[in-house]
């Protein structure tokens, strides 16, 4: 959405001064940040251009200039934390109804996908946000819409004195059958402000939230940056394009000297008639040289070896991998001799430990987010108290891979820290809502036929029991 579609709803008619000074800050600070989340984004998508940028260096030949080269650099810091950050669901201690019910609203919501794209988001900018708000149940939406925003597109007011928004507001742009419109989100209503050529206007829907129905989902955030610090900073930036550049120069490099420059001594330009053809290495055949001249002599230079483009783009991978805490080798860097299997884990270790610091900071988030969900879609006006111990359940970031995970978990069983038919367990393993409870189900049942098996044999070595049974299973003889 265009900066003037957005002055104009700050101006729409139907808010009050409150909302129009408020109005105005979100959008300020949405147009503030625009270039550099914009920017961001670029590099996460591989779209920068040195040219453009004009970040191509001094020493750039001029016939470089028109080169341009892709790295993903960026796209892989954010992936690869990413990949670690995978939910499990969202569970309430002892209590398998509220478990339930939170299970129908993120499967209504998508929510593995869709928090997967937060996360993204999120690493991207620094900040992502997630908003809760009444679904459309006649145009087939869920009755809690659960919905992620880019910082591109969204923004909020926040307050360090209860570490809650005190305001939101996200963008949706036009589209065929949409205008532009404005979303303020307040601890009173939801504002649509639609925007159409230089007309706005104002709907306001209530709701019984008591707070306002966004949440910030914030990458290692500290108290001077409380939305959180962008996992494509300024330093991969420039990281970045340093390594784009030089593998520019191994592009020129390959070019110009594919094939080794030659020289000739004591030879005139009219010995060289196709020029094209000795440069091919094709043999050219020299007249004799007059009385007196010297021999003909041919050479060539060595060829120019592109071995201090590798050290110098090996060098700034290694600044890459520390700045990043992504082991050298994910960025194309082979070692030459592989490592073993506890160097491996030690390379990881410090990856791990930021995708457990971000699970952390993440995970009581989306347990708010859930909580409110809940709240909507029951249409209750007082919140549950049992929403307040809402937890949300992650897989081991050390093991990202489901046969390591389930290898873990098993290791717990067997060792009785976990039980075996526990749908806590059952979660570890990775497997959905519905295939917990069925699984729970089915070992409930399977516990309660071998409890009654275990009866059978003392009921039948009773005496008396043996002769009731006896009587009323023995048939009358006829005489």
């Amino acid at each position: 959405m265009e900066l003037t579609t957005t002055k104009t709803a700050a101006t729409a008619p139907g808010l009050d001064a409150k909302e129009t000074r408020t109005l105005k800050a979100l959008v300020n600070q949405l147009s503030s940040h625009q270039q550099s989340n914009n920017l961001r984004s670029l590099y996460y998508t591989g779209k920068q251009s040195l040219a453009a940028a004009g970040k191509l260096g001094m020493a750039m030949p001029p016939q470089l200039k028109k080169l341009e080269t892709v790295l993903g650099w960026p796209a892989k810091a954010v992936t690869t934390l990413e990949h670690r950050l995978n939910p499990l669901g969202f569970t309430v201690p002892g209590d398998d109804d509220v478990d339930a019910q939170l299970a129908e609203i993120a499967i209504d919501n998508a929510m593995t996908e869709h928090m997967s794209m937060t996360h993204t988001a999120a690493l991207i900018h620094g900040t992502a946000f997630v908003t809760v708000s009444a679904g459309d149940e006649a145009a087939g939406e869920p009755p809690a819409l659960i919905a992620g925003r880019s910082a591109r597109e969204a923004t909020a007011l926040y307050s360090r004195r209860n570490r809650q928004i005190s305001a939101g507001l996200t963008v949706n742009s036009a589209t065929l059958d949409a205008p532009n419109q404005l979303v303020m989100w307040t601890s009173e209503y939801i504002l649509e402000i639609i925007v159409e050529k230089s007309r706005a206007w104002v709907t306001r829907k209530p709701h019984a939230l008591g707070r306002v129905p966004m949440e910030r989902l914030a990458f290692r955030p500290h108290l001077e940056q409380t939305f959180g610090v962008p996992r494509v900073n300024d330093s991969v930036m420039q990281l970045t394009d340093a390594a784009a550049r030089t593998m520019i120069r191994m592009e020129g490099t390959a070019e110009f000297f594919s094939f080794p420059q030659r020289y000739a001594i004591g030879v005139e330009g009219d010995d060289f008639m196709d020029t094209f053809k000795t440069y091919l290495n094709r043999f050219l055949a020299l007249g004799a040289p007059d009385d007196g001249a010297p021999m003909p002599q041919m050479g060539q230079f060595s060829a120019s070896s592109p071995e201090p483009h590798i050290a110098q783009l090996r060098a700034i991978a290694g600044m890459f991998s520390g700045e990043t805490s992504i082991p050298l080798n994910y960025l194309g860097i082979v070692q030459d001799n592989p490592a073993s299997a506890d160097a491996i884990r030690a390379t990881e270790a410090d990856l791990v430990g930021v995708a457990e610091r971000a699970q952390t900071g993440f995970g009581p988030t989306w347990s708010r987010v859930m909580a409110m969900a809940h709240q909507v879609a029951n249409n209750d006006l007082d919140p549950d108290p049992r929403l307040k111990q809402v937890l949300c359940q992650w897989r081991d970031a050390a093991t990202p891979t489901k046969a390591a995970q389930a290898q873990s978990v098993m290791s717990l069983v067997s060792q009785g820290v976990l039980p075996p038919n526990s749908a806590v367990t059952y979660r570890l393993l990775g497997y959905d809502e519905a295939t917990v409870a069925e699984l729970v189900a089915d070992a409930r049942t399977a516990a309660g036929r071998q409890a009654l098996a275990a009866l059978r044999p003392t009921a039948a070595a009773d005496p008396e029991a043996d002769a009731l049974v006896a009587t009323e299973t023995t048939p009358t003889p006829h005489g």
